[in-house]
């Protein structure tokens, strides 16, 4: 990607704006960040150690939020070891057990702690085999590994156990770089890696133990909540606290004016809820959002009228001439809607007279979450301390502080351990939710049918240039200064073209917006493959050939996922009447996480509802820790796909986010669910990439271009409302571009 010299200087010069002015200021002004840092190779040491009956204790380097990854890297540390998978206890660790740990986001949890994981097992056995040489006289090449420990040539064994003599093992790191990996060897026979397992948990999970922070009880716990503002930019004003503080069961109203918080304590969440109900809150209320105004910050073509938006990232000036194709397409917000709301559970006390607290809780971010709360209290990190529960859902949401805060200033004023549970109108009414975007993108083929022009313009709102990274003074520099990194992520089209221009304006919106499932990648991996179907269809030519054709030899990987995804769907044949359609789509995620989707659907001529009936996705991510689960998530992306194609959309009415249950926000469910065919492309020599989001960057255009074929509509708008389809749904052979 070329870098303009002019946007790099003033890139450089807000950047030392910037940390001037944030050196200059109280600590308290700087940003808590998340950690990005990749873990290094020598880290995996602090994760593992042999417990004195054999078994491994893996303290998970990263968040656990149903993608199965942590359960991915016990495998790993297993098939180091020459162990069963069930002789590894995989534990959630609290802020005092690990130096730290990255956030977990992006699909990056397997990608990023494998090496370091396979690496520290290694270790680990090689220190156990010269522990064992040396107990039987013997040269360390002399010794076979076997399940759980080692084998003389005369026969004589030692296990585990019997290495560690009652005592645990901890791995020095000298002996990092000595071991082979198993892990990663294609030449070895593998027990673990590269086969199905079940999750550790899933017994936990379906019998409902307590693993998620909402079935932690403690003695003398109580319930609180706080009421969320009406808007981000609301003030708190008055509060009338007297009908809620009487009702029996109430163990205090908290009012902290200077936060803006009011909670309330209750001993059960039912008299918490009656609570609520009867306190009476005054806000400084923002100005009621203007719909229309909103839709013309939003409006690219209104942009663009204004003349050049805000950043180029690409900045090479397309040809005189008419466009081959020019299309719209407009992109609503999404909500995270996760299953479980979102919970954390607080405990004061006191250790050397000194004050001290405990957290409990789900999210992508223990660490950071960590720093923020010990800043908040005045308190040294050391006496704030933070367990990792597991998450029932994240997509991109569950990184915010909001309710570690809520707990921890509740219990705190109560002087007992409070749970706070969000309700599901909190949950939608303050998501961080996917903002919207607003695209323009127009191509051109020279007199041979090659792309020669591709000119690609977008609004949206902030993904990860937002409140969470800092002050607002802070993040509004860096938004003047770089495109957002979130909202830019996918953008360069994997085609060649000679000459392509890409701009983009980042917009404030009245309402809260972060990172969501792939981040910008979904939404601009969507334009573009919209964008290549149509120049295809207006060319004459068969959409997946030319995009095959305009793929360079560096993207080997990606054509062959499209042509398996080519082949998968042409297993099955489409009737050759109105209605029935079949769409591709391809992307790469990361630079390293290669997917291509073709869907079939079919539209009733009647009602012009869409169903959707099959969908096949090659992906090829290099090794496939364990294939079940990567097949899982990318079950998961289709289903999420289809309610974007059908039904998701975050409605903002005048006081920000409309829905408060998941009746407002109708997503795709089990009678939506299609048949599913995957083919998993990758190898044992390629280390495991990302899967958890990767599918999903190629499924809602597969299914976009899909609903063309079948009814010949062009959307330029998501989701697609049976209205939105023509009258009349032209044949197969009556369809024209």
């Amino acid at each position: 990607m070329r870098l303009p010299r002019r946007r790099l200087l003033r890139l450089a010069g807000w950047a030392a704006a910037g940390l001037t002015v944030a050196w200059a200021l109280p600590r308290p002004a700087l940003p808590i960040l998340p950690s990005t840092a990749a873990p290094g190779a020598d880290e995996g040491v602090a994760w593992l150690q042999l417990l004195p009956d054999g078994r491994l204790s893996l303290m998970a380097p990263l968040h656990e939020l149903g993608q199965g990854s942590a359960a991915g890297l016990a495998q790993i540390a297993a098939e180091e070891l020459n162990l069963a998978l069930e002789a590894v206890d995989l534990r959630s660790p609290a802020t005092a057990a690990l130096p730290r740990m990255r956030f977990t986001t992006g699909s990056q949890g397997i990608a990023l702690h494998a090496a370091p994981v396979a690496r520290a097992a290694a270790a680990l056995r090689e220190a156990l085999r010269a522990r064992a040489a040396q107990r039987l006289g013997l040269p360390e090449a002399a010794l076979a590994e076997v399940a759980g420990g080692f084998a003389a040539p005369d026969g004589r064994r030692l296990t585990y156990a019997a290495l560690a003599a009652g005592v645990p093992v901890l791995l020095a790191p000298g002996r990092l770089a000595e071991a082979r990996l198993h892990s990663f060897d294609p030449r070895r026979v593998k027990r673990q890696v590269g086969q199905p397992a079940p999750l550790p948990e899933a017994r936990a999970i379906v019998t409902g133990m307590a693993l998620f922070t909402a079935d932690l009880r403690l003695p003398g716990m109580a319930y609180g909540r706080c009421v969320p503002p009406p808007l981000a930019q609301a003030r708190l004003m008055a509060v009338e606290t007297g009908p809620a503080a009487r009702l029996p069961g109430v163990l205090q109203v908290v009012v902290d004016a200077p936060r803006g918080l009011v909670g309330v304590v209750a001993e059960t969440p039912g008299t918490l809820d009656r609570a609520m109900a009867a306190l009476r809150v005054t806000w400084d209320r923002p100005a009621p959002i203007d719909a229309a105004a909103l839709a013309r910050r939003l409006d690219v073509d209104h942009a663009l009228g204004q003349g050049r938006l805000a950043h180029r990232i690409l900045d090479e000036q397309p040809a005189p001439g008419a466009w081959d194709i020019d299309l719209r397409l407009d992109l609503p917000a999404l909500h995270h809607a996760a299953q479980e709301p979102r919970a954390a559970l607080a405990r004061f006390g006191t250790q050397d007279g000194a004050e001290t607290v405990e957290v409990w809780t789900g999210t992508q971010d223990l660490f950071v979450n960590h720093r923020k709360l010990a800043a908040e209290l005045g308190l040294p990190e050391a006496r704030v301390m933070l367990h990792g529960r597991r998450v029932g859902g994240a997509f991109g949401g569950r990184a915010q502080y909001d309710v570690v805060r809520e707990a921890a200033l509740l219990a705190r004023a109560a002087g007992r351990p409070v749970k706070v549970v969000w309700s599901r109108a909190d949950e939608f009414r303050a998501d961080r939710a996917r903002p919207p975007s607003s695209h323009r993108i127009r191509a051109r083929a020279d007199a041979t049918g090659r792309l020669s022009d591709w000119w690609h313009a977008w609004v949206t709102g902030p993904v990860l240039l937002t409140e969470m990274l800092g002050p607002p003074w802070l993040v509004g520099a860096a938004r003047l200064a770089l495109a957002d990194f979130g909202a830019t992520r996918g953008i360069l089209p994997p085609y060649a073209a000679p000459r392509r221009r890409i701009e983009m304006t980042d917009v404030d919106l009245p309402v809260p917006t972060g990172p969501w499932r792939g981040l910008g990648a979904g939404p601009n991996t969507l334009a573009i493959e919209v964008a290549m179907e149509a120049l295809a269809l207006r060319l004459g030519r068969d959409p997946v050939a030319f995009r095959l054709a305009h793929l360079g030899p560096g993207a080997a990987r990606l054509a062959a996922c499209l042509a398996r995804a080519r082949d998968l769907a042409a297993a099955v044949t489409l009737p050759p009447v109105p209605g029935f359609g079949r769409g591709h789509a391809c992307g790469t995620y990361h630079e390293t996480s290669h997917v291509a989707c073709a869907a079939d659907v079919a539209v009733d001529p009647a009602t012009r509802a869409i169903r959707v009936l099959r969908f096949c996705c090659a992906l090829d991510i290099g090794l496939a820790v364990n294939p079940d689960r990567v097949r899982a998530q990318i079950e998961g992306c289709v289903m999420m796909a289809i309610g974007q194609l059908l039904r998701e959309e975050a409605r903002i009415d005048a006081g920000g986010y409309a829905a408060r249950r998941f009746a407002d926000y109708p997503m795709a469910g089990p009678s939506d669910v299609p048949a599913i065919e995957i083919a998993l492309l990758g190898d044992a020599v390629t280390p495991p990439a990302g899967a958890g989001e990767v599918a999903l960057i190629a499924a809602v255009p597969a299914l976009v271009n899909a609903v063309r074929d079948a009814t010949g509509h062009a959307a330029t708008r998501l989701p697609i409302r049976p209205a939105d389809l023509p009258d009349a749904i032209p044949s197969p052979a009556a369809r024209t571009p």
